[in-house]
């Protein structure tokens, strides 16, 4: 992975150089010494150039005020002498040459390098210009680049210690130039400052510099089915519920650096830009979905959520994209430019701090290993998916850096019927039918029927929130079929967690907290008819049986009489 980059920053550009160089007294002449300091280093290896040497001379006569602290250096007290550090006499004398202009030389014209004095050197870095407040550079920046340049192509070392990386105690004041010079690689938030200072007066200067870096974003919208007809007119959010086979919309958002001026002003215009995203194995991306954009503002960016009113679509071609497959089953997908001043069709002016590129794609949630297993993962661990973006990260080198990883997760949720008898006891030969109310039809449509006459369980994966309604379609022998039961399953989410999932109280809640709700479905067995006929027919019954014996015993009886008679 290459290294991330950020940025070419003069975060203090503070010039005096217009205060007037007195004569110095022989006998109150003094090279003070200060300390420079960076502040929130975070590791990184700052170097300094004394680009001009200074020496004081304590103010007398008239010119002395009356309340001077001699002790403590009062700036007011003093004279300042800059002189400048012939190592750097040929580079100074150079830049004020090629770029002071003419209304700086006057009707003379500009004499040849060699013969630019130290003067017109100190004259013409006075009447440069700082940035403005809206962060437009001022020519003095400029000039720092090009010193800076120059400093690394003539291989002149540092004036500071070489083990001293963020503190140089007891230098000399004077008007310095503080660079980052860090060489490590691929670092996260790498950011690159080039710093001009007077130090004039101060004992001590505290630098903080500046982490202005380019920043990415990963959205991905989100839709109620039962609710919503279209996904696109949801707003984007880091997290999302879903069904399986839902058409998933994505969109990765990058905003430039303030400093991108300092590419496109002030040396070669090469400024790299590459998305990196990794989408989850659960999902197949739609390759010809995948568009490029880019927007005036970020707002803009923010409010065309349906992608209509772009300042540019950028066509394939104008943008590098290379897709692939990591061993684990999860899609690599870089989208890119070499270098954003040089996008065809877009003037390089066009590229500002306030330049928004945005890339949209959709993906299908039902991705499947090679044996078309699902790799949906259901439940609260959610399908999460990564981006980060890989940028130009120094003004003097190729370097590159990057942003650290945001995400976008999407969950889909699991429901478990198990079918019990009135003891709780397993029972089989049921069927059931899961539907979910379509707001595009305003009816319910079928999400799966399961039936097997041995299975107790029956297991729905791949939900989403919406209304539903469970009806038993084959009913065990021997019992009742349930009434139809229509429930609302309901979530909260965000891009790290899934809590609250619940069918309401028709079925349930997600107990376990595992983004699966679990519950028993109990069918009872029919009822005992009643027999026809009134409620004395067994007495009647029982009284006719009885009477017949009696018939039967008085004819036997009877007939023995008749017997011995004769």
């Amino acid at each position: 992975m290459k290294k991330l980059v950020s940025i070419f920053v003069a975060l203090i550009m503070i010039l005096t150089l217009c205060i007037p160089v007195f004569a110095e007294d022989a006998n109150n002449t003094e090279a003070v010494k200060t300390t420079i300091k960076v502040e929130n280093a975070n590791g990184r290896t700052y170097v300094g150039y004394q680009l001009m040497t200074l020496t004081t001379s304590l103010k007398t006569g008239e010119h002395h005020p009356d309340d001077c602290d001699n002790v403590n250096h009062d700036p007011d007290c003093y004279n300042y002498a800059y002189k400048i550090n012939p190592k750097y006499s040929t580079i100074l004398k150079t830049e004020a040459h090629d770029n002071a202009g003419t209304d700086f030389w006057g009707v003379m014209g500009k004499p040849a390098v060699g013969d630019v004095t130290d003067d017109q050197v100190m004259q013409y870095l006075s009447k440069l210009s700082s940035d403005l407040d809206d962060g437009t550079y001022g020519t003095l920046r400029r000039a720092a680049d090009r010193i800076y340049r120059a400093i690394i192509a003539a291989n002149l070392g540092a004036d500071t210690d070489p083990a001293a990386t963020t503190e140089f105690a007891n230098v000399g004041q004077g008007y310095w130039m503080i660079a980052d010079v860090t060489t490590e690689t691929n670092a996260a938030n790498d950011v690159y400052s080039l710093v001009m200072l007077n130090t004039a007066g101060e004992k001590e200067l505290v630098l903080a510099p500046k982490t202005d870096l380019p920043t990415i974003s990963k959205k991905v919208q989100d839709i109620n089915d039962t609710e919503d007809q279209h996904v696109e007119d949801n707003a984007w959010e880091d997290s999302a519920d879903h069904d399986i086979n839902d058409v998933v919309p994505f969109k990765l958002t990058a905003t430039l650096p303030s400093n991108v001026r300092a590419y496109s002003l002030l040396n070669t215009q090469t400024y790299s830009l590459t998305f990196h995203d990794e989408l989850d194995k659960a999902f197949v991306l739609n390759e010809d979905s995948i568009k490029v954009y880019m927007y005036q503002y970020d707002y803009k960016a923010n409010l065309d959520v349906e992608f209509k009113n772009p300042q540019y679509v950028i066509a394939d071609g104008k943008f590098n994209k290379n897709i692939t497959t990591d061993a684990e089953g999860n899609t690599k997908i870089e989208i890119g430019f070499d270098n954003v001043f040089a996008i065809n069709g877009i003037a390089a002016t066009e590229i500002t701090p306030d330049t928004v590129f945005v890339v949209h794609y959709t993906a299908t949630l039902n991705g499947t290993d090679a044996d078309g297993n699902s790799l949906v993962k259901v439940g609260a661990a959610g399908n999460v998916n990564e981006a980060y973006l890989e940028y130009s990260n120094n003004p003097y080198t190729d370097g590159k850096a990057f942003t650290e990883p945001v995400k976008a997760t999407v969950y889909t949720y699991g429901l478990i019927i198990n079918k019990v008898d009135i003891h709780e006891h397993a029972l089989k030969g049921a069927g059931f039918t899961l539907s979910k109310f379509d707001s595009t039809t305003g009816q319910f449509k079928v999400v799966s029927e399961i039936y097997d006459p041995e299975s107790t369980q029956f297991v729905w994966n791949g939900l989403d929130d919406g209304e539903y309604k469970l009806e038993e379609h084959v009913v065990p022998s021997g019992y009742n079929a349930m009434a139809p039961i229509v429930f609302d399953i309901t979530a909260n989410h965000t891009v790290d967690s899934m809590t609250n999932l619940s069918a309401e109280d028709t079925i349930g809640a997600d107990d376990d907290g595992n983004g699966i709700i679990e519950q028993k479905i109990v069918n009872k067995t029919g009822t005992v008819l009643p027999s026809t006929g009134a409620a004395g027919t067994m007495w009647l019954i029982f009284g006719g049986a009885m009477l017949i014996g009696f018939a039967a015993v008085f004819m036997i009886t009877r007939k023995k009489m008749s017997v011995y008679e004769d």
